[in-house]
């Protein structure tokens, strides 16, 4: 009894580690991304509250010269006028509901607020 209460913590202390070791290469992605992005023009995100709240200067465009596409995980903003184009794309460890994007462009400053979705945990079914 005394080794399976073991092995069962050993497998779980593994689990764990697992997804630490998976989810640590998209925050370090993500790190140096943003870092490279900062460098081509001021970007902020910020997570809180089950939003993501994305800021990015682009002065000298309009919000016709921006396509902004939000996916599952993922979001990318290109911007083109004449000979200036910026291209700017991250991913997010949490599933992004696209339905609820609130993006609006005002002074070469494009917002973009992203509600999170719900995780949704393990249903127990029962056997008939």
């Amino acid at each position: 009894m005394v080794l399976r209460r073991d092995l069962e913590s050993m497998m779980d202390m593994w689990m764990e580690l697992l997804q630490e070791i998976e989810t640590a290469p998209n925050q370090v992605w993500n790190s140096i991304q943003t870092s490279m992005d900062s460098g081509k023009k001021p970007v902020s995100v910020n997570e809180e509250n089950g939003n993501v709240t994305i800021t990015i200067e682009l002065a000298g465009f309009g919000k016709e010269d921006v396509a902004l596409e939000v996916g599952q995980q993922k979001v990318t903003v290109e911007a083109k006028k004449g000979d200036k184009d910026y291209n700017w794309t991250r991913k997010f460890d949490d599933e992004l509901d696209s339905d609820s994007v609130i993006a609006t462009m005002n002074n070469g400053v494009l917002d973009v607020v992203i509600e999170k979705k719900e995780k949704t945990s393990a249903k127990l079914v029962e056997i008939k």
